[in-house]
């Protein structure tokens, strides 16, 4: 009976509308789930436009994002609404915000609060729409979610969110440990850095190779600093290993004091200069 209702409703809108209206499949539409620690992505296509989703990746915000694989917009605007759900007999629309698009755009994504609000609308029946001019329409495209099967999805979807990683590749991809004076130990504080990369190489399938260096500065002689170049790095390589990362993706290189980052005329400069640096690739 529902899904009746939400056909009348959903005829009844194109109706009334002069703009030229886009949805998912009425009685089916389909969801696409993805959930990692990097990554929480609900989406649904819409036939004849492309699909809308409700995304986060990690470090990044909350988002709504429609994308058209066939209504390219002009500049303009494109307005994020509301619409009421059939069995509430209305007609009224919320405003959630209206943002610029350039000509031939084709994702329309807004993002923090205006999101999350969009995504509570929908689990409360409601029906997260676009407006927008489009490029090979006379009529303004309205492009309307729909909330068929979301609670088979939504619960799931909520908790990735709650365990998503509250970093970026890019807050991991270049990381610099230090060391003491002779010394090729790893403190608290460098353990804790290293296990943030570590949760986010171990979640990304995308990593291919962990580059380690090891540096000291110019104190002492260069055969001991030839072995405490080598130590530095090896330690690192040995506590990336011990928590779980393969050793094929790690290579290792020694560099001695040839490769300050600071001037090796200051003991500031030193300190900075004792140091393992770890890049990351995808």
């Amino acid at each position: 009976m529902l899904k009746k209702t939400l056909f009348i409703w959903l005829l009844s809108l194109q109706s009334v509308s002069y703009a030229e209206q886009f949805q998912p499949a009425i009685t089916d539409t389909q969801w696409e789930l993805v959930t990692s620690p990097i990554e929480c992505t609900l989406q649904q296509t819409i036939r004849d436009f492309g699909e809308a989703r409700f995304a986060q990746v990690a470090g990044g915000p909350f988002a709504l994002v429609f994308q058209t694989s066939t209504q390219p917009s002009k500049q303009g605007n494109v307005t994020f609404e509301i619409a009421q759900a059939p069995w509430q007999n209305s007609e009224q629309r919320q405003d959630l915000i209206i943002v610029k698009a350039r000509q031939g755009q084709t994702q329309f994504r807004i993002t923090g609060v205006n999101a999350r609000q969009a995504l509570n609308h929908i689990n409360e029946g409601r029906f997260p729409t676009i407006f927008y001019l489009s490029q090979h329409s006379n009529q303004e495209i309205n492009v309307l979610m729909s909330t068929v099967h979301l609670q088979d999805y939504l619960p799931q979807f909520e908790r990735c969110l709650t365990g998503i990683l509250p970093y970026s590749f890019k807050d991991i991809q270049h990381l610099t440990v230090n060391f003491e004076l002779e010394k090729s130990e790893l403190g608290d504080l460098e353990q804790a850095a290293l296990m943030k990369l570590i949760k986010f190489v171990k979640a990304d399938t995308k990593i291919t190779k962990i580059a380690l260096s090891g540096h000291t500065d110019s104190h002492g002689r260069k055969r001991l600093n030839q072995a405490l170049s080598d130590a530095r790095a090896t330690v690192v390589k040995n506590f990336l290993m011990d928590n779980g990362i393969p050793e094929q993706l790690i290579t290792v290189s020694s560099h001695l004091e040839l490769v300050p980052v600071k001037s090796n005329k200051t003991q500031s400069g030193r300190a900075h200069n004792r140091r393992t640096e770890i890049e990351v690739f995808r």
